[in-house]
């Protein structure tokens, strides 16, 4: 019964960040005026995690456990990283 509603909850979550960071990241406008802390931290972690988990496949093809890095290693230090940098973009256009 859970696994099945995480089947179902892990699409709708995936494309509910995907939508924040595009609507509130540095996507919004050309100057990137006003974007949130939220959306700049999903946009970085799904950059991050895109180039980890799509480039082993690219340039390792015969790496059997190459989208793991995506997952377990980019992706979440992608959401770090864009949550330190987002939050100092913040704290800069304040003052």
């Amino acid at each position: 019964m859970i696994e099945m509603l995480l089947g179902l909850l892990l699409p709708f979550i995936t494309i509910l960040s995907i939508v924040i960071a595009v609507r509130h990241g540095p996507f919004r406008n050309r100057w990137w005026r006003v974007e949130t802390w939220a959306g700049f931290t999903l946009t970085v972690a799904w950059i991050c995690f895109l180039i980890g988990f799509v480039g082993p496949m690219i340039f390792a093809p015969g790496a059997n456990q190459g989208p793991l890095l995506g997952v377990l290693y980019t992706g979440p230090i992608g959401l770090v990283v864009g949550f330190i940098w987002g939050g100092l973009r913040m704290r800069a256009r304040r003052s």
